[in-house]
């Protein structure tokens, strides 16, 4: 019997609002995509740099949720943000998860800020404020156009032209040489999704929230289907 492959998903961390004790978490969308694709999730906490190491030698690949804001210190910028939502700690730790991944090859996937975290770790910077890109509560609903380049993988799962339910603060700004543009908002050319163009980097990152959308929509189960199984 052919084995699962083992899929390691960064998780986020703030304090229950009911009272105020942290948890370590990742929203079960993204665990749900990654079992119907025939993976077996495996969750990282907020851990020490020296962790990466062993965490992505368990692993077959690796998936960047989205949170909080990518401190700009990484991309050399002054604090502009809308919001005062960062952990420096989870920066650092995801940080060392990247280069590990590389490091051992091992295929990456990201959502939201792991596209936003990607970029900067690969040399590229942030919008730290962008309009027009946030709804009030995460959610299913399809609010904006997304304008998908012929010819690549993610054409064959959305069509040239989707819909989406991107919502984020920040956006990629200078992009990083490691990476190509493969979607974007037709309106305002917001970058939507990217893919590595370097042959040692195996990764593709989205804008949107796909996990909010796999019980509604098979584009986005197929999403987490080709990253499971082919990337």
């Amino acid at each position: 019997m052919k084995s699962k492959p083992i899929i390691g998903i960064t998780t986020n961390e703030r304090p229950n609002p009911n009272d105020d004790i942290p948890w370590s978490y990742a929203p079960t969308g993204f665990v749900e995509g990654v079992k119907k694709a025939g993976g077996l999730p495996l969750l990282f906490p907020i851990g020490k740099i020296e962790d990466a190491k062993p965490y992505i030698s368990m692993v077959d690949k690796v998936l960047l949720i989205g949170g909080q804001n990518v401190d700009p210190d990484f991309y050399h910028e002054v604090n502009q943000a809308s919001d005062n939502d960062f952990l420096r700690r989870r920066d650092d730790f995801e940080f060392a998860i990247i280069d590990e991944a590389i490091r051992q090859e091992k295929p990456i996937f990201s959502v939201c800020r792991g596209t936003q975290l990607m970029n900067v770790a690969l040399g590229g910077s942030l919008n730290q404020a962008i309009e027009n890109h946030w709804q009030d509560k995460p959610s299913d609903y399809l609010y904006h156009d997304m304008a998908v380049k012929d010819h690549t993988r993610l054409a064959e799962i959305y069509g040239t032209q989707s819909s989406i339910n991107s919502f984020h603060h920040q956006s990629i700004k200078e992009l990083s040489p490691f990476l190509d543009v493969i979607a974007e908002d037709p309106n305002d050319q917001t970058i939507e999704a990217v893919e590595s163009n370097h042959p040692d980097i195996h990764f593709m990152g989205v804008q949107w929230h796909p996990e909010l959308l796999i019980g509604n929509r098979k584009a986005d189960q197929e999403l987490f289907n080709y990253f499971v199984n082919e990337l």
